[in-house]
């Protein structure tokens, strides 16, 4: 758009004598006197030019009638408000043509509930008020130009009809309109902007030169703007029937009593990269988005005509296809800096099925395509993600709209509509969102609490590109590894895939339980990201590198050598080298370094010692930075336990020698044994776009148990602001401890992620999660979503839990100390030994079950695992069908529950467990708790089970 808006717009010094003073405005331009006006109605603008052939929605040409221009006649034309006022004004607009518009004179007035009867809608009695420019009744729109209307004192209520009546003298020969009005406009001869009634006018579809209506309202509100292509503008929707998806939420919002407008600016055939029928999302988001009046939320669904387009009687190639799937996340990213910048929340729905649709008729490339840039949606970190494709696909036939959702295989039914509105989440509209994807400096709190990744979170290292964070852990025997967390405040982190995710990159098999990856390193330079990290008793020291941290990595890099090491970190320093430091000599070793060329993937040297700590053991986890000159070598000390400690160096060279801070450690808790946290060390730092320093670190929170001090979710990832002295040491915390809450000062905005859904359901299009994880491998031969779709089915083999292998598992971290976690098994024992149900695990010798059993007479059963020795602690006859199982996790317990599915009962408590027998304490190693699902055959003929839904909902810190 901006290319032809460029050209249309006329030199002011040519136009000026055309415009109103004070009322004409180019697009982008925000109108005087804000005050608490709201956008209540609004309609996106495209020229009345026939778009190119195929490219009208639904492939059906543009009526002859667009190419008739409007001259010596008034339009009457009707549209529905969604915010309530004391006031009106009207924006008209000239956006595209090429000559002026010459507006003789223009009116609004109260009209009955609109239809589409045989004549013009009625006005209501009274309510006629003529509108003006500046004082004037008439107006001269230059090419390119907008202008408002002087306020006009009406009373007006929500999902009332207005009718706005405009007398063009001239018309430009392209129009600026809307053809997807979903309601009749009328026209007459003449000037008629201040009669009432229209026996002779003449129906004539769309809006023209009508960009906005906005009210004064009595308080300040929510406006959302819906933006994309023809299913937000209503293709199919009957003229005069408001069944729009953004119409029924409006009345949905009535209805719940919520104060919010909703703006509607969909254009049919609309794409997201290229112009078709009418300009691209991405050149008009700033006009028909962000300057709404008022504008604080948006709804973005576009790119099936990009995708559908882009393979339509074309040949393609994987280079194009994958061309095209980074332009469209180039596009939504863009579109998510711009209301990031101007405080805007911004939602993205996922491209809907249209594998239906004859107008398309994709191939199985496009649905490839589909997927890719859905799975991207739900895990690129926008404000908020509506699954419309999860909403509206068919579970049977998942390339394909729910038959009673669908209306041709490319749009939704009335029904599918109604759907839509239903599903939008009404909370979206508190949120409050801000400049660099944080909320307004007014709504940052004052302190936030630590963790700030909670659960087995442990060895965090964190590093920055551009305004984004991104943060690393290690994960021991659990495959997918080394999670990947994105940020954009340093607080809120969300979880965007997995480093090691595949096959050809690594296997744990034969590996007992914390031992593979250790702490990693995450760093970016240039544009690349690289992990450099351990795989104990396996690979040893690696790295693995993207351009994208979300995946895929590389596969790994070895960095062999003749002796152990761990722990590895890069310094890049400002020369290009390359720096390589890690851990050497184990329990009472030191810092070790060398050169290393990344190219081609080899050490330069032999690591030699360059410092030996302050003497506290397995001085670990070192990490080398630059700051004034100086170089800066930070390590964690004391094992990690409750003698746990951070400790630093400097030297003016990388080499050293390296002369100690005098107040190490510079970060413990080792001498605060009330302090709720404890262990604390295993730190990175990372500065913010404003120049502030943090520091990512670990710690635990343990609990009172059994006469000792007991933690089980594993160390965690807590957030430390760091602080340079004049005499250019570092100061951590609060005098070197962390108080709880901590404050916020110096932190880069305050941008939490959207809460995810508690409840979650499997489809076979879709991959599981990035939270998901197995033991040892990728277990593939264990789960299927296909089996038996909507479900999720373990094949179970006869390897436990308790065996050095790879049991039919599944597990996600308990991320919490107050946590529910249950699901809904089918599952239908052959052997009175084959298992299935919910599985608590900690290690080989520690964990429990929550299983069913006993086949043919099924039983529900907890079974424990303490110390090697199984037991079972409660047990209970369960009848046929499918069964709910839970677990309720407290600080201090775990209550293990189980009840029939759809039979409404109350859960019935089968046995409780203590948390300290599942603790590090207890059990040893490095690891939290994790929360799973499994299965087990006795026998060599697989046992199914099959679970419908999984329930992971926080109940407190």
């Amino acid at each position: 758009m901006s290319n032809r808006l460029g050209t249309a717009v006329w030199s002011m010094a040519v136009g000026v004598a055309l415009l109103v003073a004070g009322c004409a405005l180019r697009p982008g331009e925000t109108p005087p006197d804000t005050g608490r006006w709201v956008a209540a109605w609004g309609s996106a603008q495209l020229d009345q030019r026939a778009p190119a052939a195929g490219e009208a929605s639904g492939g059906k040409p543009v009526p002859a009638v667009w190419q008739q221009p409007l001259r010596e006649a008034t339009v009457r034309q009707v549209v529905r408000v969604t915010a309530a006022g004391r006031a009106v004004r009207v924006r008209l607009s000239n956006a595209f043509g090429r000559e002026p518009l010459e507006v003789g004179a223009a009116s609004v007035a109260m009209v009955q509930p609109a239809t589409d009867g045989a004549a013009a809608p009625v006005l209501q009695a009274g309510s006629l008020r003529a509108l003006t420019f500046g004082g004037r009744r008439d107006l001269i729109l230059a090419p390119g130009a907008e202008a408002w209307s002087d306020p006009v004192e009406m009373a007006v209520p929500r999902l009332a009809d207005l009718a706005v009546q405009t007398y063009l003298r001239a018309e430009p020969a392209i129009a600026t309109v809307h053809p997807g009005s979903r309601i009749s406009s009328w026209a007459v001869a003449g000037n008629q902007a201040d009669v009432a009634r229209w026996p002779e006018a003449a129906a004539r579809d769309g809006w023209w030169h009508l960009a906005a209506v906005d009210v004064r309202a009595a308080a300040p509100q929510p406006v959302l703007v819906a933006i994309g292509d023809s299913i937000t503008d209503g293709y199919g929707v009957a003229p005069g029937s408001y069944q729009r998806w953004t119409d029924m939420l409006a009345r949905r919002l009535v209805a719940a009593a919520r104060d919010a407008a909703v703006v509607n600016t969909g254009i049919g055939g609309n794409r997201l990269l290229r112009d078709g029928l009418g300009p691209h999302v991405l050149s008009r988001f700033d006009r028909d988005v962000l300057d709404r009046t008022g504008a604080t939320h948006a709804v973005v669904l576009i790119g099936v005509n990009d995708l559908g387009i882009s393979h339509r009687g074309r040949a393609t190639t994987p280079e194009s296809r994958a061309a095209l799937l980074g332009e469209l996340k180039a596009g939504f990213d863009a579109m998510a800096r711009r209301a990031r910048e101007r405080g805007v929340c911004l939602m993205v729905g996922t491209v809907m099925p249209y594998g239906g649709s004859g107008y398309y008729q994709p191939k199985p490339e496009n649905e490839a395509d589909r997927q890719a840039l859905n799975d991207w949606i739900r895990q690129a970190g926008f404000d908020a993600v509506l699954d419309f494709d999860a909403l509206a696909r068919d579970p049977a036939r998942p390339t394909h709209l729910r038959a009673e959702l669908d209306a041709d295989g490319l749009h939704p039914s009335m029904a599918g509509y109604r759907a839509m509105a239903d599903a939008f989440p009404l909370e979206f509209l508190d949120r409050r969102c801000g400049q660099g994807g944080a909320a307004s400096a007014a709504a940052m709190p004052a302190t936030f609490d630590n963790p700030v990744i909670s659960g087995f979170a442990s060895d965090p290292s964190v590093c920055r590109a551009g305004e984004d964070f991104y943060l690393v852990t290690s994960t021991f025997e659990y495959l997918p590894g080394l999670p990947v967390y994105h940020s954009r405040d340093l607080v809120h982190w969300r979880l965007i895939g997995n480093a090691l995710s595949r096959e050809s990159q690594i296997s744990f098999v034969g590996r007992k339980s914390s031992k593979a990856i250790f702490a990693p390193t995450i760093r970016c330079e240039a544009g690349r990201f690289y992990i450099v990290t351990t795989d104990v008793e396996g690979i040893g020291n690696f790295f693995i590198t993207a351009s994208d941290p979300a995946g895929e990595w590389s596969d790994p890099v070895r960095l062999p050598e003749p002796v152990f090491g761990m722990d590895p970190s890069f310094f890049f320093d400002d020369d290009g080298t390359v720096y390589y430091t890690r851990h050497g000599g184990g329990r009472d070793g030191g810092v070790y370094q060398a050169r290393v060329d990344l190219k081609a993937g080899r050490l330069l040297e032999e690591p030699r010692l360059v410092w030996k700590g302050m003497g506290g053991i397995w001085p670990e986890g070192p990490h080398l930075y630059k700051r004034n000159g100086w170089y800066y070598l930070m390590i964690a000390e004391g094992g990690t336990s409750y003698d746990h400690r951070i400790t630093m160096a400097r030297s003016r060279s990388p080499w050293g020698p390296f002369e100690p801070h005098p107040d190490n450690p510079v970060l413990t808790h080792r001498n605060l044994p009330d302090h709720p946290f404890q262990a604390l060390g295993h730190a990175d730092l990372v500065t913010t776009p404003q120049g502030q320093w943090w520091a990512t670190l670990l710690a635990i929170r343990p609990q009172a148990a059994d006469g000792g001090r007991h933690h089980h979710i594993g160390r965690e990832t807590l957030l430390a602001p760091v602080r340079w002295r004049a005499d250019g040491w570092p100061e951590f915390g609060q005098n070197r401890m962390l108080a709880q809450p901590q404050p916020t000062r110096g932190l880069p905005g305050w941008a939490p992620w959207p809460q995810p859904p508690v409840r979650e359901t499997f489809a076979p299009d879709r991959k599981l999660p990035p939270h998901w994880a197995f033991l040892r491998t990728f277990a593939k031969e264990r789960w299927s979503l296909a089996a038996r779709p909507g479900q999720l089915r373990l094949i179970g083999g006869r390897t436990g839990l308790d065996a050095i292998g790879t049991p039919a598992f599944m597990g996600r971290r308990q991320e919490r100390l107050n946590q529910r976690f249950a699901t809904q098994l089918d599952f239908n024992p052959t052997d009175a030994r084959d298992a299935a149900g919910l599985a608590l695990r900690m290690n080989e010798s520690h964990h429990a079950l929550l299983r069913l059993t006993g086949g043919p007479a099924r039983r529900v059963e907890c079974l424990q695992q303490l110390n090697g020795q199984p037991r079972v602690l409660a047990s209970a006859a369960v009848p046929p069908g499918p069964m709910q199982l839970q677990v309720l996790a407290e600080p201090s317990q775990y209550t293990l529950a189980w009840r029939r599915a759809n039979h409404g009962r109350d859960w019935q408590p089968l046995c409780r467990i203590p948390t300290h027998q599942l603790s590090t304490e207890t059990s040893t190693g490095f690891t939290g708790v994790y929360l799973g699902l499994f299965a087990f055959s006795a026998t060599a003929a697989p046992a199914a089970a099959d679970f419908a839904w999984v329930d992971f909902e926080p109940l407190g810190p």
